[in-house]
């Protein structure tokens, strides 16, 4: 394996190159907890993830609030995968807090959608508000639709049933049908990535397995095709999109 990691500069990089090793782990048996003895490729994985992992701690110290949250994503990811263990609680928390610190003290570049999902208090606080939104609208008005396809998201997984008037499954498919996209080719490259989040969100309660799986791959297959991502994080897609057809053969 090419080592790359004292070459990354960038977090569209750092965040490409993550999502390609997680990929590669996946589908090299990293992840079969079954007793196996390592191979050469499995060992080479995990030692690269473990630089990686320590190149985004190294990162982490350094990058804008509003940076934070994906690099955090990929430094658990790949911690968990190098060292074969949690990271350390309390540096996560550190992180955490300083993303909700700079959130409210005005950084509007720090994403509702981000401390969401990293915070309870964040949650409380934005919770009734972001149903309330959907509830009248379908959808998250005057917000990007890469942060609209995130909220969706979050709130898909949730358990929503003794918060609303009416029945949570039915209110489910009607915000998918309001907010899906048919013409995948037509939108760009982050709101696809953000969607992709939205659709692994809709099983069981909105599109059983097969479906959601049939969503997921033309997605992969579309943005396994996008010239503006990085090399690396093309080809975790296109190994993705390899995966899920390996386990429908199965």
């Amino acid at each position: 394996m090419t080592r790359q990691t004292a070459y990354m500069t960038e977090v569209r990089d750092i965040t490409g190159y993550s999502h390609y090793l997680a990929m590669k782990s996946q589908m090299s048996g990293m992840l079969v907890f079954d007793g196996h003895k390592a191979t050469s490729e499995e060992t080479s994985l995990r030692q690269e993830c473990r630089r990686m992992s320590d190149r985004i701690s190294l990162e982490l110290s350094v990058c804008k609030e509003e940076e934070i949250a994906m690099l955090l994503e990929c430094f658990e990811t790949m911690y968990r995968l190098g060292y074969r263990r949690m990271p350390d609680c309390r540096f996560i928390d550190t992180h955490r807090r300083r993303i909700l610190d700079a959130w409210r003290c005005g950084n509007r570049r720090i994403a509702e959608s981000q401390v969401y999902e990293i915070s309870e208090e964040a949650r409380r606080e934005l919770s009734d508000r972001w149903l309330a939104a959907l509830m009248e609208h379908s959808c998250f008005p005057g917000v990007t639709a890469y942060e609209n396809y995130q909220r969706l998201a979050l709130i898909m997984r949730e358990d929503i049933g003794l918060r609303i008037d009416g029945d949570a499954e039915e209110l489910k498919r009607r915000w998918y049908d309001f907010n899906r996209i048919d013409d995948l080719a037509s939108e760009s490259t982050s709101i696809l990535k953000s969607y992709r989040r939205f659709a692994s969100s809709l099983f069981p309660e909105v599109l059983d397995f097969d479906g959601q799986t049939a969503l997921d791959n033309r997605l992969l297959a579309e943005l396994s095709r996008r010239r503006d991502l990085t090399p690396h994080d093309r080809e975790a897609y296109r190994l993705a999109l390899e995966y899920n057809k390996e386990i429908a053969e199965d």
